[in-house]
This record gives C-alpha cells, sequence and structure tokens, in this order.
C-alpha cells in the first residue's frame, strides 16, 4: 500500500504516503535526493499534477501559519530549505498541493468547503505545546470570517499515548503549556502523553465542534507501513501528509 486516503473530508484530495512509497523528506540522513525526487514525480502523477505543484514547508517545530498562492510554486521541491517556513499550511488555490513531513508527529487536514480552503497542520510535540492547532484555526477564522462549524479536520497517523512516555522534566514542560489534560498517569512513577488528544482539545477550544473531527487513530509506533522516529529500526524516513482542494 502506497498511501493511505482519506475520505473523510468535503471538497478536498487528503493522502498519507506509506514506508512502501519510501521515503519523502530530503532532510533524513543519508538519503539520496534523486530517489526522494523520484518518488514524490510519482505521488504528484497519482494526484495529476506537476512536480512544482507539490509544495511542501521547511518546518522546524513551530506555531507559524501561512497561506501558500501561485507565486508559492515550486517550493521545497528540489530540497527542503526552499520550502515555505511554516508548520502549517493553507490554500484557496485549485491545483495545487500542500504538504508536510512527519513520522511521529500528529498531521491535520483541513478542509472548508463553505470557501473552497485546505490546510495540513505539522503538530509535534514541541508545536503541540504550543498550541499550533489552536492558532491555525483561529487564524483562518479570523481571516475568513468563519464559524468552527464550517471546519472539518481528519488527524492522520501519529504515535499514540500508550506509548509517549514522558519525563517529570517532560510533564512539568506539559503543565506550564497548559496541556496537562493530555496527561495520562501509568501508575505512581510514570506519565503518558496523548498528543493526538491534546491537539483535538485545542481544536474544540477554537470552536471546531467534535462532530467536524475525525481521526484514523493509526499508531505509527505499531503499524508497519509507518515510518516512526520512536521505532528505531523504523527510523529511516519520513512520511507525507498530502491535501488539495478537489476538482
Amino acid at each position: 500500500m502506497k498511501y493511505f486516503v482519506w475520505d473523510q473530508l468535503k471538497n478536498a484530495r487528503a493522502i498519507t504516503t506509506t514506508r512502501d512509497i519510501g521515503n519523502m523528506a530530503y532532510q533524513v540522513e543519508k538519503e539520496d535526493p534523486q530517489l526522494v525526487r523520484l518518488r514524490r514525480g510519482k505521488v504528484s502523477s497519482y494526484l495529476g499534477i506537476d512536480n512544482t505543484h507539490l509544495i511542501f514547508t521547511h518546518q522546524t517545530h513551530s506555531d507559524v501559519i501561512k497561506e501558500v498562492t501561485l507565486s508559492d510554486i515550486g517550493r521545497g521541491c528540489l530540497d527542503f530549505e526552499s520550502g515555505i517556513e511554516a508548520d502549517a499550511l493553507y490554500t484557496r488555490e485549485k491545483g495545487i498541493a500542500i504538504g508536510i513531513f512527519h513520522a511521529d508527529c500528529t498531521p491535520l487536514f483541513i478542509s472548508c468547503p463553505k470557501i473552497d480552503l485546505v490546510g495540513i497542520i505539522h503538530a509535534g510535540y514541541k508545536g503541540t505545546l504550543k498550541h499550533i492547532s489552536y492558532k491555525a484555526i483561529n487564524h483562518i477564522k479570523e481571516k475568513y470570517d468563519l464559524n468552527g462549524e464550517d471546519i472539518y479536520i481528519h488527524i492522520g497517523p501519529a504515535r499514540q499515548f500508550f506509548t509517549f512516555h514522558v519525563s517529570s522534566e517532560e510533564q512539568e514542560n506539559i503543565i506550564k503549556n497548559k496541556c496537562e489534560k493530555a496527561l495520562r498517569m501509568n501508575g505512581e512513577n510514570d506519565a503518558l502523553f496523548d498528543m493526538p488528544f491534546s491537539n483535538i482539545i485545542d481544536l474544540i477550544d477554537a470552536g471546531i465542534p467534535l462532530t467536524n473531527i475525525t481521526s484514523s487513530m493509526i499508531d505509527t509506533t505499531d503499524d508497519d507501513n509507518c515510518y516512526s522516529a520512536f521505532i528505531k529500526e523504523k527510523d529511516d524516513g519520513r512520511m507525507a501528509s498530502i491535501i488539495m482542494i478537489e476538482n
């Protein structure tokens, strides 16, 4: 299986690549850039677009949200550094696809059929603690005068809480950043962090109804179709989660 295909969203084509098609990220060490370009060409053909119309982030686990326009065509095509400096992208342009890279981090797909808008969020541990999902949704709502009911979210494969053990220092950091609702105590001396759930809380706080949120519930540490930075023998690449407006 080369792709997870997410058909839960209205007016959008949304996919996540798998280990079967291979690593999609230039920034992975010891990877041949020509192989990455070849794989991306296959993805572009699958989506029915030119390679340069597949636009990626230059992500840094930030809380930066940016709009993608036709002037961004080609960004992130030939290298990681030329990608858009952000960890959340959205667009109203047809004929282009926007994407992020991830292994265990949480990808969140956004669709707003009311105004033909799609988006994608890369919410890793750092981005989640910066509340990137809450900020991205509020940014889009305010810019286009939308209600939460107008926006639909799908959560792709991510590391689930039962493998996400956190140290005492990390627990303090989670609490400090007001994400304690996603902490699960596992006995007296251990705690687990539910990163997808923390993002769901932020989505709800941003006004998205729970009925507008769906989740794959796929655990990247357990599913052989997924890369995982936590499971070292699977840490040889990154998946791409990609979305575009359906023509």
